[in-house]
Parts: structure tokens; C-alpha cells; sequence
């Protein structure tokens, strides 16, 4: 009688592991967010909706929230006031200067972020103005910069170098130019880098848990405080809100492709 040997690759393994690790918490947190109760349990006890209604009734969520919208609105307008003509400058300096230009743009990222969050306290100490929520949206978005910087650069690479040649031939100047040539060709990236760093500012717990107080608390510092005291399903109602809004913005992202693309030429050269 013959034998069928059933061979699954280790690296397929490894890979499903990993999902489920990464996947098991989320979907944990998910199911018990309906549970009927006060408190988080797995399975949930019967099924209600109630704690998501909840986050619009509740007055301190509610506030939470709209304090986290305030950070990553800050925070993209701070990567599209400087991210947009970083790139658009980037390509057309000494690959020396460039590097030097990268490495400054980068250095939120590559610094470990504890360490950013309490130098943004201390400047913004001195400054007066750490109690602020758009200061706490301008140290998010200076430290998230490269995440707006990079998907324009990769829009910029896919654009046809003769275009400006041949837009200043048929008599455009240079402000033309970049308006309706460069700018709409750059939109792509501007629209792939906002959304990440819209996402990323929005869930940013380590320098909002530093930078703001119990008065303007963002809603992933609001969460975590609410954990010393009680786990309810309501604060899972709240993750479960953070996930959907990762989830439509990885979706929308990779409708752009702009990141994709950028990471597959990165890892290809």
C-alpha cells in the first residue's frame, strides 16, 4: 500500500506561526468587545454592540478621540510642509549632501523613540507650550518625516525625466513646471505618505503618553489608563477602532502602491 507523504515547507510554517501570533490578540480582542458585562472576558458572555455606541455617548472617549484626530492632522500637515520639498529636492543634490539630508530627516526614526519623546519634553518645556496637542502633533510628525519623505521619492523615480524638458520647451517656467507637471505627478506619493503618517500619528501611544495630560489625552493613552483600573469591553471597543482605521488605510495604501513600489526597487538594487 503506497504511502502519501504530506510536505509542508518550514518557511510556511514559520509564516503561519507568525500570523497567528500577530493575528490571535487582534481577533481575542475583537470578539470579547461584544461580550455582555462589565468586564473583558474570552468567550464573551452573550453578544452586544452596545460598547462601540458607547464611544460616541461617553464623553471622555469621545474627547479622546477627537484629540488623537487633532495629532495626525498636525502631524501631516508638518510632513507635507517639509516632506514635499525635502523630496523634491533630494534628487537634484551631491549624493554626498544628500546622504547627510537623509540621515538628519531620518534621525526621529532611527533614534529610539523614548529617547525623542522626553527631548521633545524638554524642548517644549522650555518653549512653554508641552501641554499643547499641536505641539504633541508636531514632534509626532517630525519623527514619522521619513514616512512622507520615502513614497514621494518613489512617485518621483517613476516620473519620466524628459517631462520638464519638454514642458519648458513648449514655454512653461518653472513654477509651471512643478504645479502641472511635477506636482500632479508627485500626488500618488503625497497622498501614500500622508495616510501613513496620518495612521501612525493617530496610533502613537509612546509620545503622546509623554507629552500629553490627563486633560488632552489621546485615545491609546486613554485606553492604557483606563487598564489600571478596569478592563472593560468598551476599551476593546476602542482597539477594535484602531484596527478598522489601520486596516482601511493599509487597504487604501496599497491601492496607491506607492510604498510597494518604493520597498520592491529598495530591496531589488
Amino acid at each position: 500500500m503506497r504511502t502519501i507523504r504530506l510536505t509542508v515547507p518550514v518557511r510556511n510554517l514559520v509564516t503561519a506561526g507568525g500570523v497567528v501570533l500577530l493575528v490571535g490578540p487582534t481577533l481575542v480582542v475583537l470578539i470579547a468587545s461584544v461580550s455582555v458585562g462589565r468586564q473583558i472576558v474570552f468567550p464573551p458572555h452573550g453578544f452586544t454592540l452596545d460598547w462601540y455606541g458607547q464611544i460616541v455617548r461617553d464623553g471622555p472617549t469621545w474627547n479622546a478621540l477627537l484629540h488623537s484626530f487633532h495629532v495626525a492632522l498636525v502631524a501631516v500637515a508638518v510632513g507635507l510642509l517639509f516632506g514635499v520639498p525635502a523630496a523634491f529636492a533630494l534628487p537634484k543634490i551631491g549624493i554626498g549632501k544628500r546622504f547627510v539630508v537623509i540621515l538628519a530627516l531620518s534621525l526621529g526614526l532611527s533614534t529610539p523613540i523614548i529617547v525623542s519623546a522626553f527631548s521633545f519634553f524638554e524642548i517644549f518645556a522650555q518653549l512653554g507650550v508641552y501641554e499643547h496637542l499641536t505641539a504633541v502633533g508636531v514632534a509626532i510628525g517630525i519623527v514619522n518625516l521619513p514616512f512622507m519623505v520615502w513614497p514621494i521619492l518613489s512617485a518621483m523615480e517613476d516620473q519620466d525625466p524628459e517631462l520638464p524638458a519638454a514642458a519648458a520647451t513648449l514655454g512653461a517656467d518653472p513654477v509651471e513646471e512643478f504645479i502641472f507637471v511635477r506636482l500632479p505627478l508627485m500626488t500618488p506619493g503625497i497622498v501614500t505618505g500622508a495616510i501613513i503618517v496620518f495612521v501612525l500619528s493617530i496610533t502613537d501611544f509612546v509620545i503622546s503618553q509623554v507629552l500629553t495630560t490627563s486633560a488632552n489625552q489621546t485615545l491609546p493613552v486613554f485606553i492604557y489608563s483606563g487598564l489600571r483600573t478596569s478592563i472593560s469591553p468598551g476599551l476593546g471597543a476602542a482597539s477594535a477602532l484602531f484596527i478598522a482605521i489601520a486596516t482601511l488605510v493599509f487597504v487604501v495604501v496599497l491601492r496607491i502602491g506607492g510604498v510597494e513600489r518604493f520597498l520592491l526597487r529598495r530591496s531589488s538594487s
